[in-house]
């Protein structure tokens, strides 16, 4: 099972290991997060396949997977049961905040995307002050980058 295995960004992520099924799914739950706004957009589409698709490594396997991946055909519970979560650190919380990200990637939090978002935060057992804080602080490094692009 070792070939199951390949290596993320630890630093950020805070581990070294993790199968890759459960990053194909988490890929899954995010596409439906960013979805339900009836679309997932080019950039929306471009920050997973390709911004975190870098920073975890993630094989060309698994990003064909999340390309092919019709969003509006699985429920996300259905995707949520599928994920090891004990095998990601923090995965709640990271996958709302990943998936958040996401949604900013075409520079619109949509109602229904932040909707979703407090839905799967229900499943995830997170309580509605740590998705309010994890919204703030997305919001903040986009503005952060917003002022480096300008200073810069």
């Amino acid at each position: 099972m070792a070939q199951d295995l390949f290596n993320i960004a630890p630093a950020f992520y805070g581990m070294s290991m993790v199968p890759q099924a459960s990053w194909v799914d988490y890929g899954f739950a995010l596409l439906i997060i960013a979805g339900s706004d009836g679309e997932v957009s080019d950039p929306e589409m471009e920050w997973l396949t390709i911004e975190l698709a870098e920073a975890l490594g993630v094989d060309e396997k698994i990003v064909a997977a999340w390309e092919e991946y019709d969003f509006d055909e699985e429920p996300l519970a259905e995707v949520f049961a599928k994920i090891d979560s004990r095998s990601v650190a923090s995965y709640s919380k990271l996958l709302l905040y990943d998936a958040i990200r996401m949604s900013y990637a075409d520079d619109e939090y949509a109602k229904s995307e932040r909707e979703k978002v407090g839905e799967a935060a229900i499943m995830l057992n997170v309580d509605k002050d740590t998705v309010l804080g994890i919204e703030a602080l997305v919001e903040q490094e986009r503005a952060l980058e917003k002022l480096r692009a300008i200073i810069l």
